[in-house]
């Protein structure tokens, strides 16, 4: 049994880390030794070393092969981030944008298809930030304010952070971690690999009860913090009938993948299936706003609300 001392170091490089990210805003890297992410390595090596006994070269192998997983995982966000600047470069944004501009012009169903069906659908594919990273651009080309473009990129692509990244948090975050306790999972009558299965299935289940509504609260977070003086919560209501629909199209063929396929691909085949769904809807003319939202003008945005890519 593990006890309170051991339990506390145990998670102490963690609370640093968090503390000089979130409670002291330091950067996470460069320039040792004042850099958030070296000092809570060094935290983890100095417990190891005194508090645990573990021998130096054990250390520098957990250190390799922390960087070595580190690397993996900077390999999919490198990817995303590629991705964004090819499309800067080409000037796809402005093909992609003219895509979604004439399903509609409104505002609150441009949030659901970009913020919430390709947020998601980036987040399950590269995960790690990368939906803000690609989708606020967009979102900004299109004539958003820079604030609400990363506010409602964030929000849109919660329900799929469980599975981004091709599952890697199920399968770094879970499944590795548990070969430890092998021996007790095969007791139960599973195998590793279905047991880290199963709790992949039952967070779709609990996700899906919850995560349908997520284009609402994205677009409500939209309409009452950047909709002006002559907004108010009613222009979000308006669209709560294509909102409820959309996170059931996402949620359904989610929650199918993740209890009978696998743990990679519920974020990737909610976001697809979904989203091909909700535009055929839109195009045939179901589920549209009777009247046309948009921001106010650009003249009386707040200055923390502009930004530029």
């Amino acid at each position: 049994m593990v006890s309170g001392p051991e339990l506390l170091l145990a998670s102490l490089p963690l609370l640093v880390a968090g503390v000089l990210l979130v409670g002291l805003l330091w950067p996470a890297t460069r320039a040792m030794p004042l850099r958030a992410m070296p000092l809570a390595w060094l935290t983890a090596v100095l417990i190891g070393y005194f508090a645990w006994g573990m021998p130096a070269n054990w250390i520098a192998a957990a250190s390799i092969n922390g960087a070595i997983t580190a690397i993996t995982i900077l390999w999919i966000v490198f990817g995303a981030l590629f991705l964004l600047y090819v499309l800067q470069e080409a000037g796809a944004f402005d093909r992609i944008n003219r895509g979604f501009a004439a399903v509609s012009d409104d505002r609150r169903v441009q949030i659901v298809l970009l913020a919430f069906f390709l947020a998601t659908f980036i987040e399950g594919a590269a995960g790690f930030g990368t939906p803000a990273a690609v989708v606020a651009p967009l979102l900004l080309a299109l004539g958003f304010p820079a604030l609400a473009s990363v506010v409602v990129a964030i929000i849109g692509h919660i329900i799929a952070v469980t599975y981004g990244a091709v599952g890697t948090p199920i399968i770094i975050g879970i499944r590795n971690p548990l070969e430890v306790f092998e021996e007790q999972i095969n007791e139960g009558g599973f195998t590793v690999v279905e047991f880290a299965d199963q709790v992949a299935a039952w967070a779709a289940t609990y996700h899906a009860l919850v995560g349908f509504v997520m284009p609402f609260i994205a677009v409500l977070m939209a309409v009452h913090f950047f909709g002006g003086e002559d907004s108010d919560l009613s222009d979000a209501y308006e669209v709560a009938p294509l909102c409820l629909f959309a996170g059931v199209a996402f949620a359904v063929p989610y929650w199918v993948s993740a209890w009978f396929l696998t743990a990679e691909f519920p974020a990737l085949i909610g976001s697809m299936v979904g989203g091909a769904i909700t535009v055929a809807v839109l195009r045939a003319g179901y589920l549209l706003p009777d009247s046309e939202w948009d921001f106010p003008p650009r003249e009386e945005w707040p200055d923390h609300w502009v930004g530029s890519i």
